[in-house]
């Protein structure tokens, strides 16, 4: 698991996601590894339609049949890539799955807030959310460019982890089919991009890697990691924006990042 070496171990964690989605997958597989919680914060319940039985009645086959992980051939576009995709035995708690399955089938058939071990808040900005200092890991997996308020957000999930505690962010800097060129929502003027996003209730925040690193600073979180997608080919800075023109050449070819953060264990302090 990508977090042995700062220490994590996944056996009794508590775990939380931003923006899971429709399918609550990881926070499943994570649940089957040794988790004790997991909490899924979204917008929008998407959730709510999915077939969350299913979905995890095909990971518990794989847990037990220990399947390979699928790879970057099967799914070419999932960051981050790691180093084996071989059933990960050394990390993954085993010995209480059979018991540990039947709870979670008990809760998703009852309801996800019903149980102790899964929990989902829609819209999470307004509801009762999670108590502070109560996870041991948050991770998004490509959500965090579609957030306005980032300052908001990287300060909540700082409040949510007990120190000590990791996050884990996917970032994908690039168009999402706004444009041809993978930086050309960069182009836009901001009142051009008022009309591409139109009514919607989020698209992109169109903000670069270095927003984003000088906003876990300012909340105090310790930098791990910057693994950086680099992606040279697209938009000279003279077809961007003006705002956008000024970026620094790391900015301008990042095109995907994986940040690992971890909350200082003490003697921390919010700026």
């Amino acid at each position: 698991m990508m977090f042995d070496r700062w220490g994590f171990k996944i056996n009794g964690a508590r775990i939380g996601e931003l923006g899971p989605g429709d399918s609550l997958g990881i926070g499943l597989a994570a649940l089957l590894s040794g988790a004790a919680r997991y909490v899924g914060l979204d917008i929008v319940p998407y959730s709510a339609k999915a077939d969350l039985e299913r979905i995890f009645d095909e990971l518990l086959s794989m847990y037990t049949k220990e399947e390979r992980v699928p790879d970057d051939k099967e799914f070419p576009f999932v960051r981050p890539r790691i180093d084996s995709y071989e059933f990960p035995r050394d990390a993954v708690d085993r010995r209480n799955t059979s018991t540990k399955a039947e709870e979670i089938r008990n809760q998703l058939r009852a309801g996800l807030n019903s149980g102790s071990l899964l929990g989902y808040r829609v819209p999470w900005m307004l509801l009762p959310q999670i108590d502070q200092a109560s996870l041991d890991l948050i991770f998004l997996q490509a959500v965090l460019e579609h957030i306005d308020s980032l300052e908001g957000t990287y300060r909540a999930m700082f409040a949510w982890l007990k120190p000590g505690g990791y996050a884990s962010h996917v970032i994908d800097f690039r168009s999402h089919g706004r444009s041809p060129f993978w930086n050309g929502h960069w182009a836009y003027s901001d009142w051009q991009w008022k009309l591409v996003r139109g009514k919607r209730e989020f698209l992109l925040n169109r903000e670069p890697l270095s927003t984003h690193l000088s906003l876990a600073e300012k909340v105090g979180f310790k930098l791990l990691l910057a693994k950086q997608d680099q992606t040279p080919h697209g938009l000279e800075a003279t077809s961007l924006a003006p705002r956008f023109r000024r970026m620094n050449a790391a900015d301008a070819q990042t095109s995907g990042a994986l940040l690992i953060l971890q909350k200082p264990r003490s003697g921390y302090a919010v700026g």
